[in-house]
């Protein structure tokens, strides 16, 4: 639950009992619960909270899988439409907006899923596809298609994507 934990708090400046009622009031909240919670079960458990984390994120569009790779402090904002392969393994505080996915290529030379490093932000509609690797404190920018291997400390701007090397380029999306 130490993943939840530091999910929670990227997604709630709220403390106390109104931490609670953020958790109960916010159905993406809640549904990242499920999931982590998920995480750290077996047999009965694990279908039950998937399936309710599931079903509770369905109703966004979002697309992230009880057997997922991702470290904590996901962060979802405005969060619909979103996905996350499961077989793609994510870093610590990783956000992503609206929107955006993480997927896989199917066949080729980029066969395969993305491993993303830590503090990582993708913006809204971006894609990162394929078997690449995107280093730390990375930024892609809205609406950029992301499917060669990005250095730590830049910025990935357009379609196709062009790199633009930047000093800690996420900070301010880390709480």
């Amino acid at each position: 639950m130490n993943k939840f934990k530091k999910d929670f708090y990227r997604q709630s400046d709220s403390k106390g009992i109104s931490r609670i009622i953020t958790v109960i009031r916010h159905r993406n909240i809640l549904a990242l619960y499920l999931l982590r919670k998920a995480e750290t079960k077996k047999g009965f458990w694990k279908k039950f909270f998937s399936k309710r984390g599931g079903s509770l994120f369905e109703r966004s569009g979002i697309e992230i899988a009880p057997t997922n790779n991702i470290g904590g402090g996901l962060l979802l904002i405005h969060p619909y439409n979103i996905t996350i392969n499961s077989r793609s393994i994510i870093g610590e505080d990783f956000t992503i907006f609206k929107g955006a996915t993480i997927g896989s290529i199917r066949s080729g030379q980029k066969k395969g899923t993305p491993h993303i490093g830590n503090r990582v932000t993708v913006c809204a509609n971006a894609m990162v596809c394929g078997n690449i690797t995107i280093g730390d404190d990375v930024l892609i920018a809205a609406g950029a298609y992301v499917n060669f291997d990005v250095p730590s400390n830049s910025v990935v701007i357009g379609n196709p994507g062009v790199i633009h090397r930047k000093e800690q380029p996420s900070s301010d999306y880390i709480r």
